[in-house]
């Protein structure tokens, strides 16, 4: 993969810089919102963050740009998916019962179910990176700041001719990454609950 980018890779004693950064970017995130309730949601989106990176630090690359006010967290073709046994080799999952309850680890687990049955259904088993998330500081978007971060980490990503995939939760999303040479391949409901947010997976296919 090509690691010359005009984008810092991040280390792991940029987990606490990164995690502020991306509560704050991701304050309003529908997943956050719906697994996060109660007195302590603050804590647990917090929490839930620190995990992200934590996972994309180990199993993949996280970028950001010059000015540190976008970050994209990609997992490779080898770690493709947070899925459910990994989560548990990992001790994310028995830690996200004690820290979110079990009414809020339940939300997760079926949110992580979904997520993964859509991407199976969407690539059949063929090698792909994900991109687990993409973030801009509220005070910078409008700004083209994602886009470019993600253009140059697509670049990357698909130099070796493999196919990019992602979900998302935000239906406003969807024309900006289909912009991006990404479409759609299917939706499904996150949760049993009638709160529950819609996912969509996106795909790019590999490149010639």
């Amino acid at each position: 993969m090509t690691t010359n980018l005009p984008a810092r890779r991040l280390e792991p004693a940029d987990l606490s810089w990164a995690a502020a950064f991306l509560e704050v970017a991701c304050a309003d995130h529908p997943m956050l919102s719906y697994c996060c309730r109660g007195p302590k949601a603050d804590e647990q989106r917090l929490w839930l963050l620190e995990q992200l990176l934590r996972f994309g630090l180990r199993y993949g690359r996280v970028y950001t740009n010059a000015e540190g006010n976008a970050l994209a967290v990609w997992l490779g073709p080898e770690h493709s998916a947070a899925t459910l046994r990994r989560l548990l080799r990992t001790g994310l999952l028995p830690a996200a019962l004690w820290r979110l309850n079990w009414a809020g680890f339940q939300r997760l687990r079926h949110f992580l179910v979904a997520t993964t049955w859509l991407r199976r259904h969407s690539l059949a088993g063929s090698s792909h990176f994900y991109l687990l998330a993409l973030a801009v500081h509220p005070a910078n978007r409008g700004q083209g700041l994602g886009r470019s971060l993600l253009r140059v980490t697509l670049a990357a990503m698909q130099a070796g001719h493999s196919a990019c995939y992602l979900d998302t939760q935000q239906p406003a999303q969807l024309a900006f990454f289909q912009r991006l040479g990404f479409r759609a391949t299917g939706q499904c409901a996150t949760g049993r609950a009638a709160d529950a947010p819609t996912n969509w997976g996106l795909l790019r296919e590999a490149q010639a």
